[in-house]
């Protein structure tokens, strides 16, 4: 079939065009250098979401967003060049605003959403999209393929207990905590080739002549650090994420009070006999608490023990491994436990599709802090909600965009949170909370533990017209959305459990700027680090939430119709633990005085 040559020359002449946009494309990308003069936060842009194709309870139909032309205070635009006023090209151009003439609706229009789930099954991290911040969070913490619990973690266990009735006070038992950190410390076997080959460089430096030029001694020392760097260092630590929780720390006498508690209610709540203490641990660790707390009832109660079953749900494959491996060979059989009273279910809770209608108890130790949360802000006029999402542009930069459009979970926590104990409306009209508002007009004052809604309005208009970054917005609040939704999956998965937990009420170092924010950290040659934002890149950084055990059990009582009980660290060990065993001679007693920042709830 013959080609018309008209036909032909068109087609050539559109690959051409293409082909130009693609070079220049690939030119402006490799000469793109990044901004680093604002941080990913120094935003907060104001947009609409109606148009998006997502979770939204109040999605709208309409094709054109209503505020696609709405342009940015700090905007650049062409006209600027035909109508000059100095002042505004002053004030526009050393802001450093990220998107040229572009509004910031037209660069959020210009991505498409995504979620965690979908993200989970890619193998690099994501670019030019946007999603929620939990599923930024949750995508950072979890991803399979590159989230920070997807690569190798090592949870500190201690080879036999600690003797607290031999160890002097305190201190003493500080250093025997660190006589059992030796074990996690390997000589690397190139060691003392490494060694050799620096000692050599030093001694040849020594035997050349010595220059009093500044720049020839600048070299030299340059040339020892490159030598340092080369041959690599002398620390002698592994290179692995280390975890010590109180379950390991203080086992067995940890997990034997959680036992305790569980044979006492097992028998209060009617099951007994007639129902299997069935139990299920959502994050094992190591599967010592499952170890120390079977071995307790097969001690004590032998007929409670011959119908107790252990489920592990561990989300973490390669824990999941790392627990069949110990638990099951290392731990139950030497232990002289039955093996096959364990199941380890490698599974996200919030998959779970299985309705468990007998009574059961579900323990969850230290995993609230890592629920991924969704960020909220106020409109600071008419105090209108706003839920967070993440965007990543093609370069990788991270971008805080706010819309109207909620979530589902945002939307329910926000409602549950109004009408129950803890409503902040209700608050701004007390004492108290206008306390709160004025406080935070005063300069000096950690105003991050002052809510949102209780932050004075005119000194935030103030504040946002003189530097307009936050689009009239109030400052962020993280809301624990994953928290709900687990107790969502409790009261329609396990009807009839009775939840054990406990967590951090309170963690330093948090992030500035936000109400509620996290801790988000990283181990760099073995020291950890904390870093001032959460928009960090994915996979290298832990990020932790205190959970605020009030609100939370508020929230429970709402969502399950259980009443449930917050105690602290201390007072829940002092009821079930036999704290004799833990006193040091001096009298001090180390489970009891350490985590004072955590607390139990249960039910």
């Amino acid at each position: 079939m013959r080609v018309p040559s008209r036909t032909l020359f068109k087609n050539i002449k559109q690959a051409s065009q293409k082909l130009d946009k693609i070079n220049q494309s690939k030119l402006e990308s490799e000469n793109f250098h990044h901004e680093y003069s604002i941080r990913p936060d120094t935003y907060a842009f104001k947009v609409d979401a109606s148009n998006e194709v997502s979770k939204s309870l109040t999605a709208k139909t309409s094709s054109e967003s209503p505020s696609a032309d709405k342009s940015h205070p700090l905007q650049k635009k062409e006209e600027d060049y035909q109508h000059f006023n100095l002042i505004e090209f002053i004030y526009r151009y050393t802001t450093n605003y990220p998107f040229g003439t572009k509004s910031p609706q037209q660069v959020f229009n210009q991505y498409p959403m995504t979620n965690s789930e979908k993200l989970g099954r890619l193998k690099h991290r994501p670019s030019k999209c946007k999603m929620l911040v939990s599923d930024f969070i949750e995508d950072s913490l979890y991803n399979p393929n590159y989230g920070y619990f997807s690569k190798e973690v090592e949870i500190f266990h201690s080879d036999e207990p600690f003797d607290y009735n031999n160890i002097r006070d305190i201190d003493g038992f500080m250093d025997s905590w660190q006589k059992a950190y030796a074990k996690y410390d390997e000589i690397n076997p190139k060691i003392n080739e490494t060694k050799q080959q620096f000692s050599e460089i030093i001694n040849n430096s020594k035997q050349e002549p010595q220059s009093k030029s500044k720049f020839v001694q600048r070299a030299k020392s340059i040339q020892k650090q490159d030598a340092m760097v080369n041959t690599g260092n002398f620390n002698t630590r592994k290179s692995i994420q280390l975890w010590h929780t109180p379950t390991e720390l203080f086992q067995p006498y940890y997990g034997e009070a959680i036992a305790r508690y569980m044979l006492v209610n097992y028998k209060l709540n009617g099951a007994y006999p007639y129902e299997d203490l069935i139990i299920y641990e959502m994050g094992g660790g190591n599967g010592t608490l499952m170890c120390n707390i079977l071995n307790y009832i097969k001690t004590n109660q032998p007929d409670v023990y011959a119908r107790t079953k252990y489920k592990i749900i561990e989300i973490s494959s390669q824990l999941a491994e790392k627990q069949l491996e110990s638990a099951l060979n290392s731990k139950l059989i030497s232990q002289g436990l039955d093996a096959t009273k364990l199941e380890i279910i490698n599974k996200s809770i919030f998959k779970w599709n299985k309705v468990i209608d007998k009574p059961c108890f579900f323990i969850a130790l230290e995993v609230f802090d890592n629920f991924a949360h969704d960020l909220i802000r106020y409109d600071n006029t008419t105090g209108e909600p706003l839920e967070g999402q993440v965007l990543v542009d093609e370069h990788g930069d991270f971008y805080e965009f706010f819309t109207p459009q909620l979530s589902y979970y945002s939307n329910a926590f926000l409602q549950l949170r109004e009408h129950g104990e803890y409503s902040i409306l209700n608050a701004s009209n007390t004492i108290a909370g206008k306390f709160e508002t004025l406080k935070s007009t005063v300069p000096f004052v950690n105003h991050d533990k002052i809510h949102p809604l209780l932050h004075s309005s005119s000194k935030l208009r103030f504040k946002n017209s003189l530097l307009p970054f936050k689009d009239n917005m109030t400052p962020g609040e993280f809301i624990p959305t994953r928290l709900l939704q687990f107790f969502n999956i409790l009261k329609h998965k396990f009807p009839q459990h009775s939840l054990i937990s406990s967590d951090f009420h309170y963690l330093p170092n948090a992030v500035n700027g936000y109400y509620n924010s996290p801790v988000v950290q990283t181990i760099l040659q073995d020291k950890m680090v904390d870093v001032s934002t959460y928009m960090t890149y994915q996979g290298y950084f832990d990020i932790m939430f205190p959970t605020d055990f009030g609100l939370a059990s508020d929230l429970y009582k709402q969502v399950t119709n259980k009443v449930p009980r917050v105690e602290s660290h201390r007072e829940f060990l002092e009821q079930w633990a036999n704290t004799e065993v833990t006193t040091t001679k001096a009298g001090e007693n180390p489970m009891l005085d350490f985590y004072t920042n955590v607390s139990f709830m249960v039910s």
